[in-house]
């Protein structure tokens, strides 16, 4: 049997539970410190609600849940011979269960998970993503499209190095992003919530990108990627980086 899974950030999930408890009449099939599960028979739907992941009252994401791995597998060959975008987990725990999955997305950057639960767990795990994985919420691109995005008048580029990192090195043309009071800043910088925007921090460990990036979906921008590889992956391509009135790498693009 497949049922429908609709996950959701929450601010209090003890609050949430006693909510969703009145509404369907059943209890949590697993209710666990911030965390918590709903298995509805009719109609036949697995709600999740997750405290503190996201802005409370958000999608953390949507899925169906499939009774076998072969079924995940059908359907996710089915989708992806119809040419949607399509990734494959490696099978891991995650939310108290081992689970086997793959994600797609719509239009919109709503994440879909195809999955399916091979054995419970006592520890909730986590997606190599994260809650909502990172690679939907904020889609990767490739250093030629960021360059192109950078001549681009209709693209946003952020840098989110934070404090001292634009200074010692940025891509020019780029928008020196102060990691706080994020919104404020877009409603200034960003036309319109539908605007590309592309943010890009130091290297692929630093978070900036992650932290902002997430914030402006939080906040209704709807078309946000990021470049994962930083100012250093930037120069290590052979494209030049502002430091100040100077540049560092090779003015060779390619």
């Amino acid at each position: 049997m497949s049922r429908f899974q609709l996950s959701l950030n929450v601010e209090d999930v003890e609050a949430s539970v006693q909510f969703y408890t009145k509404l369907f009449g059943v209890e949590p099939a697993k209710h666990r410190p911030g965390y918590a599960n709903f298995v509805v028979a009719d109609p036949p739907l697995k709600l999740i609600v997750i405290e503190k992941e996201g802005a409370p009252g958000s999608i953390n994401h949507v899925g169906i849940e499939f009774g076998s791995g072969e079924r995940v597998a059908e359907e996710t060959r089915r989708i992806a011979d119809l040419g949607l975008p399509v990734e494959v987990d490696e099978p891991h725990t995650c939310c108290f269960a081992t689970q086997e999955k793959a994600w797609t997305q719509d239009e919109d950057q709503i994440p879909w998970e195809l999955y399916t639960v091979t054995e419970d767990t006592a520890h909730f795990g986590a997606s190599p993503r994260g809650g909502t994985p990172l690679d939907f919420l904020l889609p990767p691109v490739s250093v030629e499209e960021l360059e192109a995005a950078v001549a681009d008048p209709d693209t946003v580029v952020i840098d989110a190095q934070g404090p001292g990192g634009y200074d010692a090195a940025h891509i020019d043309g780029a928008l020196d992003f102060r990691l706080d009071d994020v919104e404020a800043q877009a409603s200034t910088a960003i036309v319109s919530k539908g605007q590309r925007v592309i943010v890009y921090c130091s290297d692929v460990d630093c978070l900036g990108s992650e932290f902002i990036g997430t914030q402006l979906v939080d906040a209704g921008y709807t078309n946000v990627g990021r470049y994962p590889e930083g100012i250093e992956g930037w120069v290590d391509s052979g494209r030049p980086a502002s430091v100040g009135a100077a540049s560092v790498g090779s003015t060779t693009t390619s």
